[in-house]
């Protein structure tokens, strides 16, 4: 719907809009390719990257930047010599242990390399170093991003302070490469008189410029903001935080997009005033009455304000903000803004990697189409479901999962089945959102699902909050007696310019299966890229406060005008039978 204000209605709606800049989205999500990971040992550091073998540090030493078309920028990790030993703060919330720091750094490092297409070169380097090894010692002086994680000996500290010292010297480098660094240290011990700040291109935590703290527009306080947030997603301790961050610093410091992180539907400092006043307008003329609606109703209000606070990037915090506030109006004002205008002239493919393999049999034959249709019905009471499920109300219920986004919430049923002409499916995920302001409420999706290329993989499309996200599943694996089953999909929101990754284990009653088939389900985890400690487990239980506040679930909603078009169709059947 397009409107045409007056020039009173216009003042009134720019007014209206500054008071609530800006947020709707959901968000930004992840790609996959191959590592490298650099470590010491002896005489060579060695990589793993795909096609190669072992380098000399020389090698590696004189390839921190490279002139190839493709490349952004350098990661290094520096971590202590115990590291594969000490438990570091992943994985709390997931089914396994802690991984240790040289787990959790060696699977960050490929999903550095995942996210940014490759685009990043990746270095894990352990302490302690020879400072006369002039190789690695330029290596983690002239690395774009260093982070430091878990140093506690004397001699390490001094050693890394030492390090950081040099970077913050802008008389060391060149102005640009000064400005396209950045470096962090987490969980090292304090010593007095090591402080060991953090620098993100200009700005240094420990000795910030007047200019990052009174003049937003400049350099400095970019830097600034970008240092707090992503100071903030480290510190939430998931892998896929950790590494959107470090997308987030390379898109707007190393002079190259990161296609994961480029779009930004927010007004900021960044973009400036010209495309900000642009963007302002364009909603104005184009979305006037959504907004106007919007902005007049309390809660469609709330959401716009609670959107303010956090970059729609940040899709951890803007989701769990959207499903909060849910309402035809919030779906009218995006849908209007984003989905049919494109104000923010975004756009996003679903992405091809992880190259994650399909099962090609079940229960000791050869997977059909049909065989993979009735996997994703299971266990509803439906009749097309396959023999040994439950005949219960759901399909599937998912018992942990791998988006710190997406995945966490409580409570979700998985109902799959097939469409009234039976040449597609519906998928109806129900799930449970505790709201930012305390509430329990249910949300629900529908889902068109088409067949793909390869028994076992699937195309599904949906309609969410105003935005379509198009989606890719794949069935990892499936117990043959239907207890469990892993998915794995990728999507894209183009209208948001995101992208998503992420994992599914499902079982019948949603809890974890028991301990003795847990392995076999850990390894086809990791062939879909997914570590277990990755995984969050589901809280699935019904007698909680939130569960019992939140009433039944609204399981048939969608269904069961699929379920009356069957019945009146065989009706019908029946009467020309007779």
């Amino acid at each position: 719907m397009k409107s045409r204000l007056g020039l009173s209605d216009t003042t009134t709606m720019l007014a209206l809009m500054l008071v609530s800049m800006w947020g709707i989205g959901m968000n930004v999500v992840f790609s996959f390719q191959v590592s490298q990971s650099v470590t010491r040992y002896g005489n060579h550091i060695r990589s793993t990257r795909l096609g190669m073998s072992e380098l000399t540090k020389e090698e590696v030493g004189n390839n921190v930047r490279d002139n190839s078309n493709n490349f952004i920028g350098s990661v290094a990790f520096l971590i202590p010599e115990d590291a594969d030993r000490v438990k570091s703060k992943y994985g709390s919330k997931s089914p396994v242990e802690n991984p240790t720091i040289l787990e959790a750094v060696e699977h960050m490092s490929k999903k550095i390399q995942w996210f940014s297409d490759e685009a990043i070169e990746t270095f894990v380097v352990t302490a302690p170093i020879d400072e006369n090894d002039v190789s690695v010692m330029n290596l983690l002086k002239n690395v774009d991003a260093l982070i430091a994680f878990n140093l506690q000996l004397d001699s390490d500290v001094k050693f890394l302070n030492n390090i950081l010292e040099t970077r913050n010297d802008e008389n060391n480098y060149d102005e640009l490469q000064f400005s396209r660094q950045c470096h962090f240290s987490f969980d090292c011990a304090k010593r007095p008189l090591l402080q060991l700040p953090n620098r993100v291109s200009i700005y240094q935590s420990e000795a910030p410029s007047i200019s990052s703290q009174v003049l937003p527009w400049t350099k400095a306080a970019s830097a600034k903001r970008m240092e707090e947030q992503m100071t903030g997603l480290f510190e939430r301790w998931t892998s896929d935080e950790f590494t959107v961050a470090l997308m987030l610093f390379f898109n707007q410091f190393s002079g190259h997009e990161i296609d994961w992180v480029k779009h930004s539907i927010d007004a900021t400092w960044e973009k400036g005033p010209i495309q900000n006043a642009q963007e302002l307008y364009s909603m104005v003329d184009k979305c006037g009455d959504c907004i106007v609606k919007c902005v007049q109703d309390e809660e469609c209000k709330k959401c716009l304000d609670a959107l303010t606070a956090v970059d729609s990037r940040d899709q951890v915090s803007s989701y769990t903000t959207l499903v909060s506030y849910e309402s035809k109006l919030l779906t009218d004002f995006s849908c209007c803004i984003l989905q049919k205008n494109n104000i923010f002239n975004c756009d996003a493919k679903i992405p091809i990697v992880p190259k994650v393999a399909p099962i090609t049999s079940w229960r000791g034959k050869a997977l059909t189409r049909d065989d993979a249709q009735q996997i994703l019905i299971a266990h509803l009471a439906d009749e097309d479901a396959p023999e040994g499920g439950l005949q219960s109300q759901v399909s599937w219920i998912v018992a942990a999962g791998a988006n710190v986004a997406y995945d966490q919430f409580p409570a979700q049923n998985q109902i799959f089945y097939k469409s009234a002409n039976g040449r597609g499916m519906w998928y109806d995920p129900v799930f449970r959102v505790e709201t930012i302001d305390g509430r329990s409420v249910w949300c629900k999706r529908h889902y068109k699902v088409r067949d793909g290329k390869v028994p076992g993989t699937f195309h599904l499309s949906v309609l969410d909050n105003g935005v379509t996200s198009n989606e890719f599943w794949t069935i990892v694996s499936v117990a043959d007696d239907l207890s469990w089953i892993i998915f794995h999909y990728a999507g894209a929101a183009g209208a948001v310019g995101q992208r998503y990754l992420g994992g599914l284990l499902c079982t019948a009653d949603g809890l974890l299966p028991p301990e003795s088939e847990r392995d076999e389900i850990w390894k086809a985890l990791k062939s879909a890229g997914i570590e277990p400690w990755e995984l969050y487990v589901v809280d699935n239980r019904k007698d909680t406060p939130g569960a019992i506040g939140a009433g039944e679930p609204p399981l048939e909603f969608y269904r069961e005008k699929v379920l009356s078009s069957k019945r009146k169709k065989a009706a019908a059947a029946e009467i020309l039978i007779e």
